[in-house]
């Protein structure tokens, strides 16, 4: 399947400032930003609506199977809307697989990356719960995200395993002191890199530190 020409995957926890870092870095590299693309599928023009009203019933669903494959699903519709662009996304397969991965249907993840082939660069935003918690209530003291930042523990454990596991090119950024012009020129440094030696590795960076 053909897909985009270069696509740079920023992922995390709900409210680590995923989408604020997705839009710069877009701007950066002048390329589009993409998040919900199956809200092409369902609504007219910019609207969520109709989208946010069926994954809710998605969610809803104790089923890890067709959860996993409906938000592949829009991975998919994702790569035919945006073949032989540049695009920076608000998650993709790896969050997909933190949230609905039960062990049991990798055969999903994998069938999907052989479609899809791996992200050019996946960059995780990592940041420690109680900075989570902040930052969500900052936004809306009653943002329901705040009942699940307890799991955010579990959630990043089961990112890092699927980008080890799959062998994605991955920045895992640990965020808690970082503002996200900092991250973002973070992940400009990386690539510069990568168009240097493209060749895939796991790279934890702390502020001031990078850790192979």
């Amino acid at each position: 399947m053909r897909g985009p020409k270069r696509h740079i995957s920023i992922e995390g926890f709900d409210g680590v400032g995923k989408t604020t870092v997705c839009k710069l870095l877009s701007e950066r590299l002048g390329c589009d930003f993409v998040e919900k693309p199956l809200h092409h599928l369902f609504d007219e023009g910019d609207s969520f609506g109709e989208y946010v009203r069926i994954r809710n019933k998605v969610n809803a669903c104790p089923d890890r199977d067709f959860t996993a494959s409906f938000y592949g699903l829009g991975s998919l519709y994702m790569y035919h809307l945006y073949e032989g662009k540049e695009i920076v996304t608000d998650r993709h397969l790896c969050s997909n697989y933190a949230w609905s991965g039960n062990g049991e249907n990798d055969d999903i993840y994998d069938l999907l990356l052989a479609k899809l082939g791996k992200p050019y660069l996946t960059v995780v935003l990592h940041a420690e719960a109680s900075t989570i918690a902040a930052r969500l209530s900052g936004r809306d003291a009653e943002d329901p995200d705040l009942a699940k930042v307890a799991k955010s523990g579990e959630i990043y454990a089961k990112m890092r395993s699927f980008c080890e596991k799959k062998k994605l090119n991955t920045l895992w950024l640990h965020t808690d002191n970082m503002t996200p012009d900092v991250i973002v020129g973070l992940i400009l440094e990386r690539l510069e890199e990568m168009e240097e030696d493209p060749r895939s590795d796991f790279r934890v960076v702390r502020l001031g530190r990078i850790h192979p």
